[in-house]
Parts: structure tokens; sequence; C-alpha cells
């Protein structure tokens, strides 16, 4: 990286990913100037002996069972004039690093951050069509973010899609019914918790908690709404996106119509707890 104008900062998430994280490591350490480890809570296998190879900057925070309440610490660690964010299943092919180079070094006046292509693995083969995709390198300076769980956060300017894959590989079939429904079981009451946080922290980065508590006010306020018509409206967003392309699509949909729909209906629980 010796014709390097911008640093590059990697922020990954992990919890317990010693079969993959190499995997992901490999793919960047050649690209980024730095990078960033976050386990979700104390480690159980050799994930951490793993990165220990590849970066010093290692930290383990409080178990919280996702990996968004962890992205804002990450991101105040990160001295790198972009970030790129990872989780542990994911990579990039080592042919997309010159391009990416040049993304961040002659990024275009307003423009603050790249969505990448995404792709889901049924237990086979990669998943892809119109509407996958992620934001996951973008300017630091100009990205804002509330440490919330599926929070994507925004940047100031200008969100351009490229031609690049992040790959997405777990080890398991994550468009199943059976994958969603147990991730759904443990990440709902976690969500839902966020949603009331006079009793629950959360971090910011680059932004006030006024945003999301603004936000938290609004759905709180108007709780019938976001339990029957926010789910509907997600669910056609995610269809014109292009998930309506494929049966596999429409289930993704579908299961995203379902998740929020039970998030909010646990926000309303713990809303009437309350009284």
């Amino acid at each position: 990286m010796e014709n390097s104008k911008q640093k590059i900062s990697a922020c990954l998430i992990v919890y317990n990913e010693e079969k993959i994280v190499e995997r992901c490591l490999l793919s960047i350490k050649d690209l980024v100037d730095e990078i960033i480890v976050i386990h979700d809570g104390e480690c159980g296998d050799k994930t951490l002996e793993i990165a220990k190879k590849y970066t010093d900057k290692i930290f383990v925070r409080e178990h919280i069972g996702e990996a968004e309440p962890h992205r804002a610490f990450g991101f105040v660690q990160a001295t790198g004039d972009w970030i790129l964010q990872m989780d542990g299943d994911e990579y990039l092919d080592i042919a997309d690093h010159e391009r990416i180079r040049d993304l961040v070094n002659n990024a275009p006046a307003g423009v603050d951050g790249y969505i990448f292509k995404w792709e889901m693995w049924n237990g086979k083969q990669p998943v892809y069509f119109k509407g996958l995709q992620k934001m996951c390198l973008f300017r630091k300076k100009n990205f804002y973010y509330q440490a919330v769980p599926h929070e994507i956060g925004h940047v100031k300017g200008i969100a351009q899609k490229v031609d690049i894959f992040l790959r997405h590989r777990p080890l398991y079939n994550n468009v199943s019914w059976q994958s969603f429904l147990k991730k759904r079981a443990k990440w709902v009451p976690i969500h839902a918790k966020y949603f009331f946080p006079e009793k629950t922290k959360i971090e910011y980065f680059n932004t006030t908690e006024e945003v999301w508590v603004n936000k938290v006010n609004k759905v709180r306020s108007h709780i019938y709404y976001y339990i029957f018509f926010e789910p509907i409206k997600n669910f056609l967003g995610q269809m014109k996106n292009g998930l309506w392309t494929s049966w596999t699509g429409f289930n993704i949909g579908l299961q995203q119509f379902i998740y929020y729909f039970t998030l909010y209906l646990q926000v309303w629980k713990l809303k009437r707890g309350e009284k």
C-alpha cells in the first residue's frame, strides 16, 4: 500500500467463529491498514487466537447476542479515513482489492459510502438476486450510527452502488425457515429492549441519542400502526427492491415481514408491562 492516500480500518464483530474467521481475515489483511476485532462476550473457542495473527486491536465486550450494539465502539477505535464493516462469516475476493483501493483514493465528490453486492448461503451454494446488498465501506467522518440491532446507519453524502461482492457464507443454511425462526426467537427479545432507551445502554457514533429517542417515541406512540402496517410496508419495499424475482427472495421478504411484526408486538407487550 505504498501509494495509498486514504487509510482503511476494517471493523469485525465476531462470536466463537474459529472455523471461518481466518477466511475473513486473510481476505482483507493486504487490503486494509488496520483490523479491529470485537468479540461479543467471552470467547469460547480459538477465534481470538487466530485473530492475534492479524491484529493486536482486539476487544472483548459484554455479551449481547447481536453484532450491531458493538459497532459504534469499533468505529471509535478506528484510525482510518474509511471503515470497512464486516462480520466473521463474510469475506472479499482478493481480485477486488485494487478496485476497492481506487474507490477510496478517488472517491467522487459527495460520495461517502459504497454499497456492495451481498449474498446468502443455502448450505450448498451462494444465493444472490437483485436487492441483496450492503453498505459496508464508508467515510468515517461522514457516517452516522446508533448501535441498535439491525440498524445500518447512513452517510452524509451519496452511498454509491458498485459491482463488488461482499461474500457471505456462514456454516449453515441462512435462508431456511428453520434458521430464521431460531434467529427470530433469539433476536426479537434483544431488539425490543432497545425501544426503551431509558432502560437500555445504547452507544452512538457521530450522532446523538435524540435521533433514536425520537424514533422510539414515534413507534411507542403509534404502536398499532407499526404492528399492522410497518411490516407490510417493509415487505413491499423488499419486493420492490428486487426480492420478488425469485422464490427464495420472496421467502426472505416474508421472513422480514414476520420478524418486524413480531418485534413490534414484543415492544407493545413491554410497553403494556410498564403500566
